[in-house]
Order: structure tokens, then sequence, then C-alpha cells
């Protein structure tokens, strides 16, 4: 009876868990790109592909003449890149990306527009709400300013 008892509270606590939180989830404001603390694993950007490789990246299609550190810089680019809640009407011409962290098992999906030299991003599984990318340019997140030899 004890055993059954149990059970019941720990259902009943699941199922009324969400009651008493004040926000959902799509009331929360990104401020990274990346939440602190995850894992890439791949970056999906429409025409190319960084993935993870043991511990270094690899860029496909290859690209002559790009280093692993270049990898490097870029995944910290992507890991280090502030966000900033913008009031604005929907943008078009979305450049879709899709990161796919570690221990997760579907990637997080973005689109990317560009305006007047600015850089936002909407994260749809949190609603219509656009950020302005604060501290990297277009061309540091999308391997736009890699050296090629």
């Amino acid at each position: 009876m004890l055993i059954i008892s149990m059970l019941l509270l720990i259902i009943m606590f699941n199922i009324t868990g969400n009651i008493f939180s004040d926000s959902s989830p799509s009331d929360k404001v990104l401020v990274a790109l990346i939440p602190s603390g995850e894992v890439i694993t791949r970056i999906d950007m429409g025409s190319a592909t960084l993935e993870r490789v043991g511990r270094g990246w690899r860029l496909l299609p290859a690209e002559q003449g790009i280093d692993n550190q270049v990898l490097n810089e870029a995944i910290s680019h992507w890991q280090s890149a502030r966000l900033e809640p913008i009031e604005l009407d929907s943008l078009t011409g979305a450049t879709v990306v899709n990161v796919w962290l570690a221990g997760q098992s579907a990637p997080r999906r973005y689109l990317f527009f560009q305006m007047a030299g600015d850089m936002f991003v909407q994260y749809p599984v949190q609603g219509a709400q656009l950020y302005k990318v604060i501290n990297l340019t277009w061309p540091q997140l999308f391997l736009m300013d890699i050296p090629h030899a």
C-alpha cells in the first residue's frame, strides 16, 4: 500500500509540476546563441557543414587551405555570440541553421537575417522574438572571413 501511495504522489507531482512555474519556455529571453556549457557537435549552414571529428573539426564540402585552428575559432564564435532582444517586424530571406549539441536528439534550428549590416536571429521554438547578435558579424559566424589558399 505504501508503494502505491508513493507512486501516486510521484505521478501527481509530475503532472502538477509546471503549474507553479511563472514562465513558459517561450517567455525566456535568450542572452547567448548557444547555452552556456553546451558542446556543439555539428553546424549545418545550408551550403556548408561544420562537424566535430575527434578533437578537431572538418568543413564539408572541404575547402583547401582551411586548418583546424581556423575551424576552432569559428566554433568559438558560435559559442560566444551574444544576443539582445529587439522589437522589429518579421523579416524575410532567412538563412536556416541547425546546430547539433551533445546529448540532444534534435538540432536547435535558428533563422538568421541580414539587414543594413546587422545580423538578427530567431529561435522559433521560443516564438517569434527577434534578437540582434551584438558582438559578431555575419562573416565571422558563416565562415566568410576564412582566408583561402
